[in-house]
């Protein structure tokens, strides 16, 4: 307790603009009253998300009440096609701090009867049902003393799969060293959009995230090591009530007060041998059309929505992955591509109770973790993030990625100043104290 109010982790999740976890029915969904006799409460348990950097969409799932009347509600919902085809949001958070807000769509479900009672809803990000859906044909050419902007066969691809224009973003220094970047030719066989686009991504040394943080698209990330970019501090960058901005890196300080347990693995790979995750490995999704007027789930109604003629014929043609992309002007893309290898070299893992401090950590983030005496601090680059609630604890599982090596910072600028931070705030040095990791962790606007 501190503050007039107890420090407590929330959890809200919406479906459309019911609330499952303060549940009172309304809008013609069914009510559910508790054993007691009282109306409202949680009706969805056991809510869990993941979120990766690359190679696959987020996907999450929770638990539905599954008795008699709590099940005839999610009945309800299935049978009315603005809820199914509609979207979830799903809410970690702290009243007076933090949050971050993730969109869904219902994908499924999972049904066991016996002594253990169960209903399971899965989930994945509506990109799932946009951005794999369908294959293409594409073809840019352009001319041989100018070439292009990369830019622009980026914008070209967003029409030729026919994609909405906010699909895909960019990190504020990706953007800048892409006006580095030209090409000459661009051909894509058999390619999702997904697949084109992280394709296109890593021509100029950068990776395609899968986002659904407040809004559902992909951002163009460039790689931590030769970037200095700066990296927001997560605690003092991101305000009471407010999310995390998808498209920007944040850094977290780990320590006593902040982790269970933190597992460090320093695996040495060929050099030929590949850290990242291709392309290839996103999954292709094709569903059956139905046009005899039954509802479809909010995928398939993606995927005929994507379908749309555009100048790129759809279907296969000779099974050839690989795209054949040309470069004009591109002198630090093989760098960045190297670069992105190297710092996936490394990898460590924690997982801890969700303190205020640590809301809104995700992908693509970094955290960092200072020696006790103050003479250095290791960088590492978040790549998968899940929250996990069960009962009131709300978990936080986090794995990274790092070069090959201990002390040497992947980015100088961004350690220079997440030490001084600690070491301002008595987290390490002389001064330390177990008190200020304690304030770190768990300090919140006016609490």
């Amino acid at each position: 307790m501190s503050g007039g109010f107890l420090k407590a982790p929330r959890v809200r999740v919406l479906w459309g603009d019911i609330n499952l976890s303060a549940y009172t029915g309304g809008g013609g969904a069914p009510e559910v009253f508790t054993t007691d006799g009282e109306k409202g409460g949680p009706i969805v348990y056991d809510v869990r998300i993941s979120l990766p950097s690359e190679g696959s969409a987020p996907t999450a799932q929770f638990k539905w009440d599954p008795t008699g009347p709590g099940y005839a509600a999610y009945e309800w919902f299935l049978s009315q096609p603005e809820y199914i085809q509609g979207k979830l949001s799903i809410e970690f958070f702290y009243p007076r701090g933090k949050k971050i807000v993730t969109l869904w769509r219902w994908s499924g479900q999972t049904i066991n009867y016996g002594n253990d009672m169960s209903v399971t809803v899965n989930l994945q990000s509506e990109l799932a049902g946009l951005v794999n859906a369908n294959l293409r044909n594409t073809a840019q050419a352009y001319d041989e003393k100018k070439g292009a902007k990369i830019e622009k066969v980026y914008n070209k691809l967003v029409d030729q799969y026919g994609m909405p224009q906010e699909i895909l973003t960019f990190n504020k220094t990706a953007e800048e060293q892409m006006k580095k970047v030209k090409l000459l030719n661009v051909y894509g066989n058999d390619q999702t959009f997904g697949a084109a686009v992280s394709n296109l991504a890593k021509q100029a040394g950068h990776q395609v995230t899968a986002n659904n943080i407040e809004s559902s698209k992909l951002i163009v990330f460039p790689p931590v090591i030769g970037s200095e970019e700066e990296i927001l501090n997560g605690v003092t960058d991101i305000g009471a009530g407010a999310s995390p901005k998808p498209e920007a890196r944040y850094g977290y300080l780990l320590g006593p007060s902040l982790i269970n347990s933190v597992s460090r693995k320093y695996n040495w790979k060929p050099p030929q041998q590949d850290n990242a995750k291709t392309p290839s490995s996103q999954a292709k999704t094709e569903k059956p059309r139905d046009e005899k007027g039954r509802f479809i789930s909010a995928q398939e109604a993606a995927s005929k929505e994507a379908a749309q003629k555009t100048s790129s014929p759809l279907g296969t043609a000779n099974a050839r992955p690989n795209p054949g992309i040309q470069n004009k002007d591109n002198p630090e893309g093989p760098t960045r591509q190297i670069a992105l290898n190297d710092e996936k070299g490394s990898e460590l893992s924690f997982d801890t109770f969700m303190c205020p401090a640590l809301v809104g950590i995700k992908p693509n983030d970094m955290v960092f973790i200072p020696s006790l005496s103050g003479d250095y601090i290791e960088d590492w680059i978040v790549q998968t993030v899940d929250y996990s609630q069960n009962n009131g604890n709300v978990s936080i599982s986090v794995r990274a990625t790092r070069s090959f090596g201990v002390k040497d910072s992947m980015n100088g600028k961004a350690t220079e100043k997440f030490l001084a931070y600690a070491k301002q705030n008595k987290l390490v040095g002389s001064g330390a104290t177990l008190e200020a990791w304690d304030a770190y962790a768990w300090g919140l606007p006016g609490g």
